[in-house]
């Protein structure tokens, strides 16, 4: 999400900078080396993880920052003096406290399960959260709970990271159900306390920093603690509890924190001078090639004080030159709305007032479903790609087919009209060989099966390839291949047995063909697993590390999009990196496939094939009697029986849509969806506006072609339980 910028809508809190965070154990998946741990990209490609870097949140694998802390926005208003009703005080067990106050702790003391059942408050956690959705170093933690508590546990840290930016209240109770059962589980309070801060509960938020020091001995959230002062009202106390730190061990993403906490607390004090002395030192000190991400920070900040001193024109100065917001600047439609029947609601589909070419600097391109379906060509495709390229589009090849190498994939896109070269091409192959490299020793043995693609790429990385489990293999690694039979798979599944490593260059479980959907590699895997009872180490899409690795073979930084036709690989994928995403209708999932998408594989904007990248993308927009619109659209809406209606007439089987139809129906959906709302949509096609729209009456109803989307729908596929347990080789 980047910096945010500070304009005239900020409240009148005494210069405070809404940029907090902390060091957020609790989600690895926002990690790098700038955070408390150093993870690489081998961690990034394992198990359900979707996001890139970061310092934070081990138990948030759908909602990440793009980088470190958050940034928090004006629900921070009126925050001084607030009381939660939860009182200051902290009896001596407040790990295991109840409404009777202090227990008495004898032989007939109930155990965390029981109470957390008594108490019988718990909020219901989603049918699709699963244990093995979190971070592996946290399910050690939670080892020493019993076995259902501890999965308990385990399934709301998962709810409340899904939930902290859709809706944090209810994050904040996951995390609180967690905390009463594993209240001696330093990240399951560390989850409590920033949920806590997101939601504006500061003294709760406090109460658990102070539980999270005391159980890990570890300073990582004392800016989190300092700015809970701040919001209480205290900045004198939050300096004091930033003189009492000793800033050389935190790493620089935290003592940036704390120094922005710092500034903004001399700030609330009047003493604006000051502060604009701690962030200016700070940024005379920054090491040699620190992130510009942690510069624009404090430069943020920095012009902050500088205006609560007068200094308007210095200000502007060092804003001119900070980069803009992607949301409030060029690829977000967010001109004020002045009609009187529009809100300012937003929805997850995103606009864009120029073109998509004109917006990003790189493409990372699907290509089965994208590009080519099979051997057949997608139409528009190559002319698109080509005119993206004039404009100024890098384009880059994301493939989790691993079965050719780069040259060959370049050969088959150039056959077809698209000018490819190797050097932009990355495959799962290569993904999966990466993560390799940093669990096994260069020589090691490695039984590989699949294609030419797997085969060099293991080759290239130094491992000995072998042919047969009685060759001893370290490793194993699975990719399709058209010859992959009987024979070979079980080779795996022997070598695994005998102890060796599973690792699967991709789990997508079909193959597009000119001819259909034929077994993909996912499918291939699962029946090794089932056979060895061993989970791989995955790579590809929908993990990250892929789409990272990607967007490095140009050798330059720019705004990434990504294009695909597949949710649950090419949009789940490009949401875990934080890259928009673009679906194009040309492949896998069709326009009611959108509609009816979960949270974590909703594109940032729709077309209906590559020429999409060379129009502008109007934003949504919500009217206040509840329907939706979007540029030359009519109002949608769904009804309370989970009806669509476009304008005043029902959407029915084998409809047509005109795209600006199409979005304002995807936003309407959404909406409901995410409120837990039915929403019937019956299959439809989507086609140019020009085109109109043609809704089929229907002579007789039917409940044929519909099916129902509500919050007990888990969309449990065979995809999707691979893509959240490949992070294990064992069960929790």
């Amino acid at each position: 999400r980047g910096p945010r910028n500070f304009d005239d809508r900020r409240d009148n809190r005494g210069g405070r900078d809404d940029n907090r965070g902390g060091g957020r154990r609790w989600n690895d998946d926002r990690r790098d080396s700038r955070g408390p741990r150093n993870f690489d990209d081998r961690r990034d490609n394992r198990g359900g993880r979707d996001d890139n870097r970061g310092g934070g949140r081990r138990w948030n694998d759908d909602r990440r920052d793009s980088r470190g802390p958050r940034n928090f926005d004006d629900r921070r208003d009126n925050r001084g003096g607030r009381d939660d009703n939860r009182g200051g005080g902290r009896r001596w067990n407040d790990d295991r406290r109840d409404s009777r106050g202090p227990r008495n702790f004898d032989d007939r003391r109930e155990s965390q399960e029981a109470r957390a059942n008594r108490l019988g408050n718990e909020p219901e956690i989603p049918g699709d959260i699963k244990v093995e959705d979190l971070d592996r170093q946290v399910q050690a933690q939670l080892r020493t709970l019993s076995g259902p508590n501890a999965q308990t546990v385990a399934r709301h840290l998962v709810a409340a990271g899904r939930l902290i930016d859709e809706d944090p209240e209810l994050a904040y109770e996951h995390a609180m159900a967690a905390s009463a059962r594993a209240g001696r589980v330093d990240v399951v309070r560390e989850a409590a306390a920033l949920t806590a801060y997101q939601v504006g509960k500061y003294e709760d938020a406090l109460r658990e920093v102070r539980a999270v020091r005391r159980l890990s001995g570890s300073d990582s959230l004392r800016a989190v603690e300092a700015d809970c002062e701040r919001a209480a009202g205290r900045p004198q106390k939050a300096l004091d509890i930033i003189n009492q730190t000793d800033l050389s061990t935190l790493d620089l993403a935290e003592q940036i924190e704390v120094i922005i906490v710092a500034s903004a607390a001399r700030g609330d004090l009047g003493e604006s001078e000051a502060g604009l002395v701690i962030v200016t030192d700070a940024l005379e000190q920054l090491p040699k090639g620190t992130d510009e991400f942690y510069v624009n920070r404090l430069l943020t900040v920095k012009a902050d004080r500088l205006r609560e001193l007068g200094r308007t024109s210095e200000a502007e100065e060092i804003e001119v030159d900070l980069p803009e917001e992607i949301e409030e600047s060029v690829i977000y439609d967010l001109e004020e709305v002045v009609e009187s029947d529009f809100d300012d609601r937003r929805s997850e589909l995103r606009g864009c007032s120029v073109t998509l070419t004109t917006a990003f600097d790189i493409a990372l391109y699907d290509l089965d479903g994208v590009c080519y379906r099979g051997t057949d060509p997608v139409e528009h495709a190559a002319e698109s790609i080509e005119k993206a390229r004039e404009g100024g589009l890098i384009d880059v090849y994301v493939t989790n087919n691993a079965s050719r190498t780069p040259q060959q994939v370049a050969e088959k896109l150039t056959a077809l009209g698209i000018n490819a070269v190797p050097e932009r091409v990355m495959t799962a192959a290569m993904d999966i060989v990466g993560i390799m490299e940093g669990d096994l020793e260069s020589g090691a043995k490695v039984l590989v099966v699949g294609g030419d693609g797997l085969k060099e790429a293991v080759a290239k990385a130094g491992f000995e390839i072998v042919a047969s489990a009685k060759d001893e293999p370290v490793a194993v690694v699975q990719g399709w291949d058209a010859s992959v039979d009987w024979a070979k798979m079980s080779e795996l599944a022997y070598a695994i047995t005998n102890g060796a490593r599973f690792y699967a260059s991709n789990l997508d479980a079909s193959l597009p063909t000119e001819n259909g959907f034929a077994l993909g590699n996912g499918a291939l895997v699962e029946a090794v697993k089932l056979c060895t009872n061993r989970r791989p180490f995955a790579g590809g899409k929908p993990f990250p590390g892929i789409y990272r690795k990607a967007a490095e073979l140009v050798g330059k930084e720019g705004r990434c999009i990504s294009v695909g036709d597949r949710l649950e690989t090419d949009i789940q994928g490009a949401r875990s990196a934080r890259i928009p995403a673009l679906h194009v209708l040309t492949g896998v999932h069709a326009a009611r496939d959108i509609v009816m998408a979960q949270s974590n594989q909703r594109p940032s904007f729709v077309g209906i094939d590559l020429r999409a990248l060379d129009q502008a993308h109007p934003q949504p927009r919500h009217h206040i009697e509840g329907a939706w619109s979007c540029g030359t659209s009519e109002p949608v809406s769904v009804d309370r029986w989970g009806t669509i209606l476009v304008g005043n007439q029902e959407l029915t089987e084998g409809s047509q849509l005109t795209i600006d139809n199409y979005r304002a129906l995807i936003a309407a959906a959404w909406e409901k969806i995410d409120l837990g709302h039915r929403v019937k949509c019956p299959n439809f096609t989507v086609v140019a506006n020009e085109e109109g729209n043609n809704l089929i009456v229907r002579e007789e109803e039917s409940e044929r072609g519909y099916e129902e989307f509500d919050s007990e729908e888990t969309g449990d596929e065979l995809l999707e339980e691979d893509s959240s347990d490949s992070e294990e080789d064992e069960q929790f």
